[in-house]
């Protein structure tokens, strides 16, 4: 059997990257999982001498490299899960690229035509898929600190992609096989890029810009490679490139995640400095450095201010009301969302900064926190304690609203919900422009 091998050089004569063909396109394909269809490469025009090469590489070297990077990063994040909490996702991250490095491996072995080809074409395609998943699932972990509820749905799509493949057989098909994987690929980074910006709007971290864009760009190659595979009859020519950015892409991905967790702890221990010290919650300087100075359309502020706590104070004593200031702290801090800003900013005042709201969740979300406070239960020597809360929301219609302009809005509507009698929640639209104390 004539040795396969994928050129890369520079452009030279006007010829691309990549330059090399193969005897048949069915033998063609680009994923991982189907990479060994390919069984020989000459060169396009065989007539004449073919570019001095910078790189020549077989294909089971192109697999080994691959699988390589998949589990050298998979090592990494092993590493870094036992010295950082089970709820920072490099746990669900090692597996993902645990799980895609085993689809190339059993991909290699069909190259070399050890293993029965329904075997590695579905085990190495599902490996795959189910790897892909994993990263996203990973990814959002490490920005939320939980588990999304879509692992479920992941299970569901896999049970029902094995069961198609058990019944047609598609996974047999190089151009099929490959046409899934890379747009499942495309779809699963994206979506992965997404949440990276998500984290980086709530903490901008320097690795984050980075690592959203590799994500990003590594999902719109695979997304060109499905368009290549659909359009173009003899696609071998994207192989060689294909498998170079996905190696350079797993080991700086790898990198860049441990890095964006690194930053992370060490922001995160900067701003011990800015919690507030008896609730636990940031304070009024920690949260004007963290939320955005202009504003989205569905930016929400709440006020949120204990009613009547001065008295709390006067008849239980100060002990009582730090015992309710830390509960009413807690409470709100189970309500809100991972992206959400938290802050005490002075006495029995809060405030909580909801980035991207849907309008009609606004006044809802804001009665189940009134519900909330209200249902703590408190006691003082057998005496049952009833605290209860005023809510001043003010939202973003405009793109570019000013910070200031919003806290302001909030605060005067809450204002307002206290001169109306307390324990209610008012929307800065409806409250007076001018600010009452009541």
């Amino acid at each position: 059997m004539a040795k396969m091998h994928c050129w890369i050089f520079p452009m030279v004569n006007k010829q691309p990257i990549g330059y090399f063909g193969a005897t048949s396109s069915a033998a063609a394909d680009c994923s991982p999982g189907t990479v060994a269809g390919l069984r020989k490469y000459v060169p396009v025009n065989s007539d004449q001498p073919s570019p001095p090469p910078m790189i020549a590489l077989d294909i089971a070297t192109v697999l080994f490299l691959n699988q390589s990077s998949l589990l050298a990063g998979a090592a990494v994040f092993m590493i870094a899960r036992r010295r950082r909490s089970p709820s920072s996702g490099f746990g669900i991250l090692a597996a993902a690229f645990s799980l895609q490095g085993l689809g190339a491996v059993l991909a290699s072995f069909g190259e070399h035509a050890t293993m029965p080809a329904t075997v590695w074409t579905l085990g190495s395609l599902t490996l795959g898929l189910v790897g892909q998943g994993l990263l996203v699932l990973g990814m959002e972990r490490l920005r939320s600190g939980r588990l999304h509820r879509a692992w479920r749905l992941l299970a569901v799509y896999l049970m029902s992609l094995s069961i198609a493949a058990w019944l047609t057989g598609f996974h047999l098909d190089n151009q099929l096989r490959a046409l899934l994987f890379h747009l499942n690929a495309a779809l699963c980074l994206i979506v992965a890029s997404r949440i990276v910006a998500r984290l980086r709007r709530v903490e901008p971290l320097p690795s984050c810009l980075p690592l959203e864009a590799v994500l990003a760009l590594s999902g719109l190659s695979f997304l060109l490679g499905a368009g290549v595979i659909v359009l173009v009859p003899d696609f071998v020519h994207w192989v060689a490139l294909e498998f170079f950015i996905q190696i350079l892409g797993n080991f700086t991905v790898a990198i860049l995640i441990y890095s964006v967790a690194t930053d992370r702890a060490e922001r995160r221990l900067a701003l011990m400095a800015e919690l507030d010290s008896l609730t636990g919650v940031g304070n009024r300087r920690w949260l004007e450095r963290m939320v955005p100075s202009h504003l989205r359309p569905g930016d929400a502020v709440f006020c949120i201010d204990l009613d009547h706590f001065k008295r709390i104070n006067d008849r239980f004593g100060h002990a009582t009301g730090d015992t309710v200031l830390v509960a009413v702290a807690a409470t709100l801090r189970n309500l809100k969302r991972p992206d959400d800003v938290l802050a005490r900013m002075g006495g029995e005042e809060f405030l909580l900064f909801l980035p991207e709201l849907r309008l009609s969740e606004t006044q809802q979300i804001a009665e189940r926190i009134r519900d909330a406070i209200q249902a703590i239960p408190f006691q003082h020597q057998g005496t049952a304690l009833v605290v209860t809360a005023s809510i001043g929301i003010a939202q973003a219609v405009r793109p570019g609203e000013a910070w200031p302009d919003l806290a302001h809005a909030a605060d005067m509507a809450l204002y307002e919900a206290k001169r109306s009698g307390r324990n209610r929640v008012v929307h800065a639209s409806i409250a007076p422009r001018d600010r009452k104390t009541a």
